[in-house]
């Protein structure tokens, strides 16, 4: 078995399911601006500020001035609130529906993206994956970071990893593609608090004993969509 899929099955049983993707498709797709340069409970306090609007409608009815107040607690918050707009403004230009611009080739959709304010490389893969339902490899810094340590690489190319990841695609579904992005993430969190040698991922049949007590996740997997209970949690929270 390639190497890599052992990194990822280790990695799948260790933490478990991580849904970060969710059922309201808008909210989410907002939250992938709003989590540039900044964490993800600064997020949720300015997701919970959106609520009220959460309508592409009501949305781009705020003023600039109203959008950014909202944003405030994300940070940057004129940069991510003329992104938000931007980006609400190309979605009623391509059609205001999730559905119908999934129907995109790819390639198409990703160029498109990469076009708007702000949409770099990763942020452009990940509205593709979570939003349009496209599989695709996350090449971020969290995942060159981890397959550099392994002796994969070396990588310093967003472009040249993907390409190198994109076969092995193939064979697992939309869901474990977006599972592996939120994997090799919830990893790297527990290596930005204190490092540690994890070459013990690329060992097959790996067992939980075998695991160092530092790979604990920082933060709680959201639980699966239907149930909403991440979302009650945040806003909890948030009180």
């Amino acid at each position: 078995m390639d190497k890599r899929l052992i990194v990822m099955r280790n990695l799948s049983q260790h933490y478990g399911k991580q849904y970060w993707w969710q059922q309201n498709s808008l909210e989410d797709w907002l939250m992938m601006i709003l989590i540039q340069r900044t964490s993800s409970k600064n997020v949720a306090q300015a997701v919970h500020n959106l609520r009220p609007y959460m309508s592409v409608k009501r949305l781009l009815a705020l003023s600039q001035t109203e959008l950014e107040k909202l944003v405030r607690p994300a940070g940057f918050y004129r940069q991510k609130a003329q992104r938000i707009h931007d980006l609400l403004v190309w979605f009623v230009a391509q059609g205001g529906s999730f559905t119908e611009i999934a129907k995109k080739p790819t390639d198409q959709l990703r160029k498109t993206l990469l076009a708007l304010n702000g949409i770099g490389n990763e942020t452009a893969d990940v509205m593709l994956m979570y939003t349009f339902g496209k599989k695709t490899f996350v090449a971020d810094t969290y995942a060159m970071r981890l397959f550099n340590r392994l002796g994969f690489g070396p990588y310093t190319n967003y472009a040249k990893m993907q390409a190198d990841f994109a076969p092995l695609l193939a064979d697992i579904s939309l869901d474990d593609a977006r599972e592996w992005h939120a994997l090799i993430d919830e990893h790297g969190k527990t290596q930005v608090r204190h490092a540690y040698d994890d070459h013990f991922l690329l060992q097959p049949n790996l067992t939980e004993d075998q695991w160092p007590p530092e790979a604990t996740q920082v933060e709680p997997p959201h639980d699966d969509p239907g149930s909403g209970k991440w979302r009650h949690a945040e806003e909890s929270s948030n009180k």
